[in-house]
């Protein structure tokens, strides 16, 4: 599977022009050598794979990569080197450019679009016969998923919707926001899963916020609940958004309600495979601009889901990503009205062969 990666990777590069690039972020590293430690730096060449790992990490990464099909053919140690102490990475990952005959010669590097820029004008002064060029490449590989990532994308959508359903069965009025928060995150942990962002829970006019923090304020039967999270399962996550009502539902909000499900619906029906992201987003919005709701909707109606909780492709009116089977997405249209409050409604799905698979239904 690592191979595999790897050779795609590589394809990509020779498609672009490089031969070289340099994995900074923990899921890209993780995704193509398997090793999910921080403070761990990665060159990827047409021929090779070099890690450098922090001294805290060393020898941590040493035991993980044993028997690794990842770095040098020859010996674990000849893949992974020691970084000194006390000296910025990038600095470290200077000192030992030259020092391996498989990167001394790059002339073309691809660097993650996430890049700090601080960490940019380094690599440029460390490094000034290299050209350097931001690529999307292992983000693009990512965003279509393999079976055995499927598989783990549907275990963690499992725990998801288990988690609500028992977490809903237990809620009482006069419960902490807070506590619901710590709730949903112990459902989860009982099935073997930790979480795949903090736990977002809101109340009433609270809800306005859309990554509204839990506080100590109470849920009463006036309020409805607005929760948005999401499991994180042997790597790899899940993402839902449910609102709900402890008491007697509000007649506006159970309208509102009514139209943000109608145009989930519409998204649904219009994303499969070949299909541009932006034409997903429009479906939705549509059915809230006819209502005079757009004004409120000030997100995109959705984003992948992976390794990381947002990650391509991005569904909103300015993205250029086209659907394909493999990809995992969330479709979460919503409206945030001042002096009133917020709702949103959000599912995982799988994009199929023929159309969408709802993950967490």
């Amino acid at each position: 599977m690592l191979r595999n990666r790897q050779r795609r990777l590589r394809s990509g590069m020779a498609a672009e022009g490089l031969d070289g690039f340099l994995l900074q972020n923990l899921e890209n590293i993780g995704y193509f050598t398997g090793l999910f430690l921080e403070d761990v730096f990665g060159i990827i060449t047409s021929r090779e794979i070099l890690l450098f790992a922090q001294p805290l990490v060393y020898q941590e990464a040493l035991f993980y990569l044993s028997g690794n099909e990842t770095v040098s053919d020859k010996n674990v140690g000849e893949g992974l080197c020691p970084l000194p102490n006390k000296t910025l990475p990038l600095n470290k990952l200077a000192a030992l450019w030259d020092k391996k005959s498989i990167i001394s010669g790059l002339k073309k590097i691809g660097l993650e679009p996430e890049l700090p820029a601080g960490h940019f004008v380094k690599l440029q002064e460390s490094f000034p016969t290299a050209y350097f060029e931001l690529s999307l490449l292992p983000l693009q590989m990512r965003s279509v998923k393999d079976e055995t990532e499927i598989t783990l994308i549907r275990q963690a959508s499992r725990i998801t919707k288990n988690a609500f359903r028992q977490a809903q069965k237990m809620l009482k009025p006069g419960t902490k926001e807070e506590e619901l928060a710590l709730l949903l995150q112990g459902c989860m942990e009982k099935s073997g899963a930790g979480t795949a962002f903090p736990v977002i829970a809101a109340s009433g006019e609270r809800t306005f916020f859309p990554h509204a923090i839990p506080t100590t304020s109470r849920i009463s039967n006036q309020d409805w609940v607005m929760v948005d999270f999401g499991a994180k399962y042997s790597g790899y996550c899940s993402d839902i958004t449910r609102v709900f009502f402890p008491g007697k539902k509000d007649k506006q909000a159970a309208e509102i309600l009514r139209i943000l499900s109608a145009a989930k619906k519409a998204a649904e029906e219009k994303a499969g495979p070949g299909v541009p992201a932006k034409d997903v987003d429009a479906a939705g919005r549509n059915v809230l601009k006819k209502k005079g709701l757009d004004q409120y909707f000030i997100h995109g109606i959705g984003h992948g889901v992976g390794l990381s909780v947002h990650e391509e492709p991005i569904l909103s009116p300015r993205s250029r990503d086209i659907l394909k089977p493999g990809m995992v997405i969330t479709l979460e249209p919503a409206v945030y009205i001042p002096g009133w409050g917020g709702m949103r409604m959000e599912d995982t799905y799988l994009v199929t062969k023929t159309g969408l698979e709802n993950l967490t239904k």
